[in-house]
């Protein structure tokens, strides 16, 4: 992708910025733009992360990648907007921009809908600087879908008008409709993982590498937020009780989502519908034939956890609460080398297919 951006611009120069189609698809405008808003690690909310965006788009024209963990892409955003609780990420307006005269049909053979968007409630939004190329990764909040459709204006259509298609595996949700006599396709992330990223059109990388980059993402979260609890475990006074019982209730949380985001990952369907209800009894069950969760999810984990989860009326100790964060800990590692011997393999096969 990178030659055949310089094959169509040419190396980057000072004309080269100078033109405004050049400089939207550039990797300064993805630079400036975050300067501009103080070159922040992280921002948090729809508020904080649409202001961004915005000036993004502007900046930008919507002349970026979006690249999906599932490994779908949009080549450029007409809009960004804000309703509510949530942004959408507007790919196909064909109504505000229609298809040139006479290719009307064709546009609706490839397409299928009028409108194609993502949609999310933005829990934080991180800043990945790879060389100066700048990565926008955006992890979403939970959204039940009776709550999406309300919002949508499309829980009081017939049901041969709306269609569902959950794909835990792609960290996102399908939903088809058809409002006003048009056909509106919605890409629902509801997941709290780092389930898309933003990047320059100049040296874009592939949508192989975007997807490594969301799933480390994801486990690096999952560590930093294991790691302040174990670094806050180190000042809880022994017979504090009720701070001892919060932290292993956190860390319960943590090892919930991560367990959670391996399913997914490796292609596991979650036990529940909900996924709240999806808790670590349930998830081992489900796991009984994952040889890595076999060994690390252990039920002695899973006891200690339930312990200062609830009211079982003992009292939670300090060491046992250490001995959780070493097993959430060893956990964790466990499934990082998982995850990059993966990555490695498939690294492999690549170069022996170009090869």
């Amino acid at each position: 992708m990178e030659n055949l951006f310089n094959l169509l611009f040419g190396q980057p120069n000072e004309e080269f910025y100078k033109s405004s189609r050049g400089y939207q698809m550039s990797e300064k405008a993805f630079l400036d733009t975050w300067k501009k808003h103080g070159s922040p690690n992280e921002l948090y909310g729809n508020e904080n992360s649409y202001s961004f965006l915005k000036d993004l788009h502007e900046n930008t024209g919507g002349l970026f990648i979006v690249d999906h963990f599932s490994l779908y892409n949009y080549d450029n955003i007409f809009n960004i907007e804000h309703h509510g609780d949530y942004i959408h990420f507007i790919w196909k307006d064909f109504e505000k921009d229609p298809p040139p005269r006479g290719f009307e049909e064709t546009i609706m053979e490839v397409y299928n809908a009028h409108y194609i968007f993502s949609l999310c409630n933005i829990q934080k939004t991180i800043f990945f600087d790879l060389n100066g190329h700048i990565y926008v990764l955006v992890m979403p909040i939970i959204a039940e879908i009776k709550e999406v459709k309300k919002y949508l204006g499309i829980d009081k259509l017939d049901s041969n008008k709306v269609r569902v298609d959950e794909n835990l595996e792609k960290l996102f949700t399908t939903i088809r409709y058809i409002k006003d006599n048009k056909i509106h396709e919605c890409i629902l992330h509801s997941l709290p993982f780092f389930s898309f990223l933003l990047q320059p059109k100049e040296k874009e990388r592939d949508a192989g590498f975007s997807q490594i980059i969301l799933m480390y993402a994801t486990l690096d979260y999952v560590n930093d937020r294991l790691q302040k609890v174990k670094s806050k475990i180190k000042f809880v006074a022994q017979y504090d009780f009720d701070e001892i019982r919060a932290s292993g209730n956190i860390i319960r949380t943590i090892l919930e989502s991560l367990v959670k985001y391996y399913s997914i990952y490796h292609g596991y369907s979650l036990p529940e519908d909900h996924y709240g209800n999806n808790l670590l009894g349930k998830l081992k069950k489900n796991l009984k034939n994952d040889d890595l969760m076999v060994q690390y999810l252990k039920q002695e984990m899973i006891n200690l956890a339930n312990e200062f989860s609830h009211d079982t009326g003992k009292v939670c100790n300090k060491m046992d609460l250490i001995k959780l964060s070493d097993f959430a800990a060893e956990l964790l590692d466990a499934i990082q080398d998982r995850m990059k011997l993966n990555d490695d393999i498939e690294d492999n096969n690549n170069i022996d297919k170009e090869n």
